[in-house]
């Protein structure tokens, strides 16, 4: 049996449940609702749903087996404090949140790209860079995700650096227990934001549709595997991937949203999501073998999802409150 032959039948197979679920699901809940204008959109959106089921099976399987045999420091099987994580997780990973910022968004980004193409502007498309090279699919999608990981970067320096994006970050920092199911903890807000920033710059450079979903979901089992309680050596390699211990340093308690000693980092060291290139560039990274506790020194928050969004968002809100920014507004209304 060839590799062909393998990828053929469950390509097949891909297509026969996405065809099952739209036909016998969401095809007549359209029908019944009137909404049949929304079916192609729905039908694409099935993607996200069985390669999140896929990301889901793996994180089960593989990763959270890899936890148990190779753990990077001795953890109960399954704590309460990851109990939202999961929620987390499903919520993002089974097309809810993409769909959401989709049927939100798509009108926008519609009108943003006729707004550019009026004023003549060219996105900045990546297969016409070298054509016979950069139209290559493969090399076409490799520098997209390298482009897209640089503007991760930047976002999350930019959400350690002002106090009130901190505090919404810190949510995501919170955990003490860190495990494969960890990478989605964060504030909608935060999420939101960076899938408009995402989404801006993957227009900007002409990712397409299809790879955009491909784009994502490799992005985000890789960063499942990076907050797994894993302890990897990736000897030379670690300078090409960002492991689970290079990021577990920036979840380190005291040290990895703070980086004392590391004067002009701007709040933390290891920021890279996929590659720890950035980092080695701007001077944020740390190497380290240690696998340090994870955490925010001094801050409580209840394993309730619903309370966590509300406790972080008003932690978020008093530190906005008392920026120099708002402070400078309203003592120059009281002068007024």
């Amino acid at each position: 049996m060839t590799l062909n032959t393998v990828s053929s039948f469950f390509g097949l197979l891909y297509g026969s449940i996405q065809e099952f679920i739209f036909t016998n699901l969401a095809g007549p809940i359209l029908y019944r609702l009137d909404l049949m204008s929304w079916a192609e959109d729905v039908y694409d959106g099935i993607d996200w749903f069985l390669f999140g089921c896929i990301q889901i099976l793996l994180i089960v399987l593989v990763l959270r087996t890899w936890e148990r045999l190779q753990p990077a420091e001795s953890q109960a099987r399954f704590s309460k404090a990851s109990i939202s994580d999961v929620i987390y997780t499903l919520f993002h990973r089974l097309g809810i949140f993409h769909g959401l910022i989709f049927i939100c968004l798509s009108g926008f980004f519609f009108e943003l790209d006729s707004f550019l193409h009026d004023f003549r502007f060219d996105r900045l498309n990546v297969e016409g860079w070298w054509p016979g090279i950069t139209s290559v699919p493969w090399i076409s999608f490799l520098i997209y995700l390298i482009l897209l990981d640089f503007v991760d970067y930047i976002y999350h320096r930019a959400s350690h650096h002002f106090n009130w994006w901190w505090q919404l970050h810190a949510l995501h920092h919170s955990q003490r227990v860190m495990t494969a199911w960890s990478d989605n903890r964060n504030h909608i807000l935060d999420d939101i934001l960076r899938a408009l920033v995402f989404a801006f710059f993957a227009l900007l450079i002409g990712v397409t549709p299809s790879q955009f979903i491909f784009l994502v979901v490799l992005s985000q089992f890789i960063q499942s595997w990076q907050h797994a309680n894993i302890r990897v050596d990736l000897g030379w390699a670690k300078y090409l991937l960002v492991s689970p211990i290079f990021h577990r340093m920036h979840h380190a308690v005291g040290y990895g949203y703070e980086a004392a000693g590391k004067p002009g980092v701007l709040g933390g060291c290891n920021f890279g999501v996929l590659f720890p290139w950035w980092d080695m560039i701007f001077s944020t990274a740390i190497f380290t073998t240690e696998a340090c506790p994870t955490g925010v020194e001094d801050l409580q928050l209840s394993d309730n999802l619903l309370l966590q969004q509300w406790q972080t968002l008003c932690n978020a809100m008093q530190k906005l409150k008392n920026s120099p920014v708002f402070s400078y507004s309203k003592d120059h209304e009281i002068s007024k």
